[in-house]
């Protein structure tokens, strides 16, 4: 026991003792274009590092133990699994979603982005959005149980307040599910979004701005005031170099200074507001 918990214990001394490091996560609806833009984000600065979702994971559980079966072994693809059977999967998808989330969030950072002037680590969304916007839709649209929802909160709750894994800003990628995400989902054509339907996105959709627009959804303590970064992502922004660059400029502002301030105005293209 003592030799499994000494790497965790290590990992935690790391990320406690790097408080200068801004941590910042990019939240959005499936196919908001994430992946697109933390990708345009290592581009613009070599010293940010950016963390993308453990979905690799997600395709393929690895399984370790000597008495296990042949699939056990192989591991099996719970994404898949969870969208072609919701009702039996949700709560073993979002529970193990969340966890691979906290073993990137608990990363070490880098000794290069530790040396960079202003160091900043960029997570393709959060144990956060994991809670408010996936594992909370599941419960709202049944897919949890009342018990499974109670379960899933107590051990959120416990791990987010207990580990360093806090948030110094969330940038949200805001896009139209209907006439955005939807296309691009199909256009890029993994085989385990068969499912993913246009009204799924929209929910989706509803619940970010819950969270992060609207502020109805009441956050913990620990993530209270945290300033949020809006950019509206419906047009086009890898091959229009104007807008991709008035992006990178609000991303860069943000980070330099947003992070300590509340709101602008509504007329300016990327808003910052505060979390619950």
């Amino acid at each position: 026991m003592a030799e499994l918990a000494a790497p965790l214990a290590k990992r935690l001394c790391t990320a406690a003792t790097a408080g200068s490091v801004k941590r910042i996560a990019i939240e959005g609806n499936i196919a908001a274009g994430k992946s697109t833009f933390l990708r345009l984000l290592e581009e613009l600065n070599p010293t940010y590092r950016v963390i993308s979702e453990p979905l690799t994971k997600w395709l393929k559980v690895p399984a370790e133990g000597e008495d296990v079966t042949e699939s056990q072994q192989n591991g099996g693809n719970l994404l898949d699994m969870f969208y072609k059977e919701p009702n039996r999967w949700a709560y073993t998808f979002q529970t193990y979603a969340c966890v691979s989330r906290l073993r990137s969030q608990l990363r070490p950072v880098a000794p290069e982005v530790l040396k960079s002037r202003n160091p900043v680590v960029f997570y393709e969304r959060s144990v956060y959005s994991d809670r408010f916007i996936f594992a909370q839709n599941c419960h709202l649209s049944g897919l949890m149980s009342d018990m499974e929802w109670n379960l899933y909160c107590d051990w959120h709750s416990f791990l987010t307040s207990s580990l360093p894994v806090q948030l110094d800003g969330i940038i949200y990628l805001r896009t139209d599910p209907k006439k955005i995400c939807y296309g691009r989902l199909q256009k890029r054509g993994r085989p385990e979004e068969d499912t993913v339907s246009q009204t799924y996105l929209e929910t989706l959709h509803e619940r970010h701005e819950d969270w992060l627009i609207h502020k109805s959804i009441k956050s913990p303590s620990h993530l209270s005031g945290v300033p949020v970064l809006s950019l509206n992502c419906d047009s086009e922004f890898e091959q229009n170099k104007s807008r991709m660059e008035d992006m990178m400029k609000s991303v860069a502002e943000f980070v330099e200074d947003g992070l300590m301030e509340s709101t602008v105005g509504e007329s300016s293209p990327a808003k910052i507001a505060t979390t619950n």
